[in-house]
């Protein structure tokens, strides 16, 4: 096979980018516009020369999946950031739950679906800017290219952010703000991200390739949506868009939020779930057990504990509860030091047998390289009487499974269950219940 050759193949799977996956003369088929079940006639644009792989685009569909509807969002096709729009919610989580058991072998006893219908949902947003002076664009990246997809009007973006996207493009147009430009590595404003608390309040960061700009100061003055503004810089080449030297420019630094009950503050750079309505129900479910009673004792561990939501959670039934997290900014709201889970748990098992080195509970919801074999080895040495895991890959889940429930785990899954946190999307958040052996 080679690029321009046109193949007829049926979807089987998706990809976690929501492209649909066909076997085709040994190679693995990904195919855009091409739900699981339906047969197309595809163009190929790119075929591996390391790895049987090739990707391709949908000519034409010879079936059609009872669950496909026209995507409401005119940007969709150009903007990847919802593959799955063209399915109905429905479908969408029968989708998850099939590729959930069958490729990873995780059985979820219920998918919780989301609440608003799946749009409108996203707190936290980021855009690169692209365009002319007077004619700039927020976006994102299409995939496998730098080229930037508009995405005025966001549909899966809260009101609050595309009010704050609108007011900020109408401004930066009449200043004539010029954005940057990768290939000539010259321009000014290069990247935003918007956070809302949901109740109206909008945290606005720019972020410039450079640390002296023509218009930021200019630009903020006229800006009356956002409650505070600050500035980053970002001079790397890739697509990191958090930008760092972070300088306030005015207003507040921080939002107060609410997620499952928990107030905590997110300042312009610190991480805030995009979807908290969702992961407030997955939250909930993490810190209780699968019958929804609560697990109480003497201690408990919350690994990779965040803003620190789970942290406040535990600390209503633990006597004592003890959170590990690296990043600093929530490090230090969670007043302690920022710390690696492998140093903590190293520490924790150099104790003496009793208190945390045999804690009642473990809780650990990890970035989406999963646990890994380190912890995992030291999970099992620590034999925790509960470990709540909460996983936004299952792959990696699947992987740390094996390490923790195998011939030389430590552990028994006893259940799991799946949240549709963003929907419109392949990403599942995942909620896994073990107990010690």
């Amino acid at each position: 096979m080679k690029p321009g050759d046109t193949i007829t193949v049926m979807a089987e799977t998706l990809s976690r980018h929501g492209d649909g996956v066909a076997r085709h003369d040994g190679y693995e088929n990904h195919v855009g516009g091409l739900l699981p079940g339906e047969t197309g006639d595809v163009e190929l644009d790119y075929v591996s020369k390391q790895r049987p792989r090739a990707h391709g685009a949908t000519l034409r569909r010879r079936n059609t999946h009872p669950g496909r509807r026209p995507a409401p969002c005119p940007h969709h096709g150009r903007c990847n950031g919802c593959p799955l729009m063209e399915m109905d919610l429905p479908s969408q989580h029968t989708l998850k739950r099939e590729e959930l058991e069958r490729e990873y072998g995780l059985e979820v006893d219920r998918l919780v679906p989301p609440e608003g219908g799946g749009l409108r949902y996203r707190w936290s947003a980021k855009r690169v800017v692209h365009g002319v002076p007077g004619r700039l664009v927020l976006g994102s990246y299409m995939r496998g290219t730098h080229n930037v997809a508009d995405m005025a009007g966001c549909l899966v973006d809260h009101p609050d952010i595309v009010r704050c996207a609108q007011e900020l493009v109408a401004r930066a147009n009449a200043l004539r703000v010029e954005p940057y430009d990768e290939l000539s590595e010259h321009g000014d404003l290069r990247y935003v991200w918007f956070k809302t608390d949901g109740r109206g309040q909008v945290l606005l960061t720019l972020i410039t390739a450079e640390p002296r700009s023509p218009s930021i100061y200019a630009l903020a003055e006229q800006l009356t949506v956002p409650v505070g503004i600050a500035w980053g810089i970002n001079s790397t080449r890739g697509n990191d868009l958090r930008g760092t030297s972070l300088r306030p420019i005015r207003g507040r630094q921080s939002l107060t939020l609410d997620i499952a009950g928990v107030e905590f503050h997110c300042g312009p750079l610190g991480f805030l779930q995009p979807n908290p309505s969702a992961i407030a129900h997955a939250y909930h479910d993490l810190v209780h057990v699968p019958a929804g009673g609560s697990p109480h004792g003497r201690v408990a561990l919350d690994l990779y504990a965040g803003t620190g939501v789970t942290t406040a959670l535990l600390r209503t039934r633990f006597a004592e509860v003890l959170p590990c997290e690296s990043y600093p900014e929530s490090a230090r709201q969670l007043g302690v030091e920022p710390q690696l889970v492998e140093e903590f748990l190293a520490k924790i098992l150099a104790l003496p047998y009793g208190s945390a080195r045999h804690p009642d509970l473990v809780v650990a919801n990890p970035p989406r390289g999963g646990l890994g074999p380190t912890v995992c080895t030291q999970l099992n040495e620590l034999h925790a009487s509960r470990l709540h895991l909460m996983s936004c890959n299952p792959r990696s889940l699947r992987d740390d499974l094996t390490r923790l429930t195998g011939p030389e785990g430590k552990y028994r899954l006893i259940q799991a269950r799946a949240f549709d946190t963003l929907p419109q999307t392949a990403h599942i958040e995942i909620v896994a219940w073990l107990v010690g052996k």
